[in-house]
């Protein structure tokens, strides 16, 4: 049923994908980052409440006679926080009267969290709003500017220390080689920087993909963006990884990702950096092109 909110795909925060997904919108209300192709010619969409409400009635009934009933949920699709406090209310008011709910999910961008006020994020607190993904992808500046985030580092620090503040985790997206090869260094020292300032309760580690349809792509062919090869991007991981002082769950395990990695930090951290420097010893440069190529072969039939 949830085909008739999405036709071709729908996307979800890793840390959240055994969670029932719940349709709110459709796309993503900023729609402008240089490096993204995932609502290519999609306007951004709010769905009917009724229509939404309706949904979660069907998915009531779909699991009545289930042993096992979904206790966690996520409001989909690329940030639904931007959305009035009201609305997002209802919705999950109907949550947790037809279901037993532990939290409610759902992505997010810092600006969403700071244009809510304390008061507004705790009435949503109350309705057990929890766990939002935030796809901060970068410490720098420069990279984040480059790439339009519409966010910077400053950006980021405030909208993470106010759910601090007001008792709401979340966990954070950072993206490998966002800042190609010029801004690599600073992508990965204000990275480490930010991420050592914050508590997520997960860090979720993905890789730049050059899309065909996404702006980005034409920066690549005017030289102007010099992406990572694939040895250089787990270079790059490494190098974060080795930075990282906060205690957090690492996750690297993304599909885009050239080599999974997934652990506790600081407690597997030198057990992670010893995989990623074996990985690199037992395959030439050559080598990690010729698996990363056989994987995305495999994927592109999924």
């Amino acid at each position: 049923m949830i085909d008739k909110f999405y036709n071709e795909y729908m996307y979800t925060p890793m840390p959240e994908m055994h969670s029932e997904m719940i349709p709110v919108t459709q796309g993503c209300s900023y729609n402008k980052c240089l490096y993204c192709d995932l609502n290519y010619r999609q306007k951004f969409k709010v769905f009917d409440f009724e229509d939404i409400k309706t949904y979660i009635e069907s998915r009531r009934r779909f699991y009545q006679d289930k042993r096992v009933k979904p206790t966690k949920f996520n409001l989909l699709e690329g940030n639904p926080l931007c959305l009035d406090t009201d609305f997002l209310l209802r919705i999950m008011k109907e949550i947790n009267k037809n279901f037993s709910c532990k939290y409610i999910s759902m992505f997010a961008r810092t600006r969403d969290v700071l244009s809510k006020s304390d008061d507004q994020l705790l009435l949503l607190k109350n309705e057990k709003m929890d766990r939002l993904c935030l796809g901060l992808e970068s410490g720098s500046d420069k990279v984040l500017s480059f790439q339009n985030k519409g966010t910077n580092l400053d950006d980021s620090l405030k909208a993470c220390k106010k759910l601090e503040r007001l008792g709401i985790k979340y966990s954070a997206y950072i993206m490998l080689g966002l800042g190609g090869r010029d801004l690599s260094k600073d992508h990965i020292e204000k990275t480490a920087f930010l991420l050592n300032q914050i508590h997520p309760f997960e860090i979720v580690i993905v890789t730049t993909v050059i899309f065909k349809r996404a702006g980005l792509a034409q920066k690549v062919r005017s030289k102007e963006f010099k992406r990572l090869s694939v040895r250089e991007s787990i270079l790059e991981e490494r190098d974060l990884l080795e930075k990282l002082e906060l205690e957090t769950i690492f996750n690297a395990s993304h599909k885009t990702n050239a080599l999974i990695l997934t652990g506790l930090i600081p407690n597997h951290k030198k057990k992670l950096l010893d995989k990623i420097d074996s990985h690199l010893e037992e395959y030439s440069k050559r080598d990690l092109v010729k698996l990363e190529n056989k994987k995305w072969r495999v994927w592109d039939k999924e």
